[in-house]
């Protein structure tokens, strides 16, 4: 049977599954509602010229692209702001600090890469000449 300490894990377990699940739906709303403001605009900006069929203007065109172009940037900084991974992730990357962890296609070192005339693939050596 089950004992009490079984039970605690499955409900620790549970509850962490729990907490993540909420912090991904959080993240996903955020990033749909950024989207649907930042394109939002814009589509009621062209709707708003297309059904009028006279020229609104390039100020509101200007600001409808801007928007556009803010949705694309301020994608990293809601990742940022919600997921502590993301953000180890980018100061290791921009920081250029080497992470303890393993790679997953190690470098390969000096030694492992000896090139002669024996290893070269026929492909890359010069083709026999046919005029003798």
């Amino acid at each position: 049977m089950f004992s009490q300490s079984d039970f605690i894990s499955l409900y620790t377990r549970t509850q962490g599954v729990a907490r993540v699940r909420k912090r991904v739906t959080l993240m996903v709303v955020a990033i749909t509602v950024i989207y649907g403001i930042c394109w939002g605009t814009n589509e009621v900006v062209y709707a708003i010229e297309f059904i009028a069929l006279h020229h609104i203007g390039h100020l509101p065109m200007a600001i409808a692209n801007t928007m556009v172009l803010f949705n694309s940037a301020i994608n990293p900084f809601v990742y940022a702001l919600l997921n502590k991974q993301f953000r180890v992730k980018m100061k290791v990357m921009l920081c250029c600090t080497h992470s303890s962890a393993p790679r997953v296609c190690p470098k390969r070192k000096s030694q492992d890469i000896v090139l002669d005339e024996n290893t070269i693939p026929s492909i890359y050596t010069a083709a026999p000449s046919t005029t003798e």
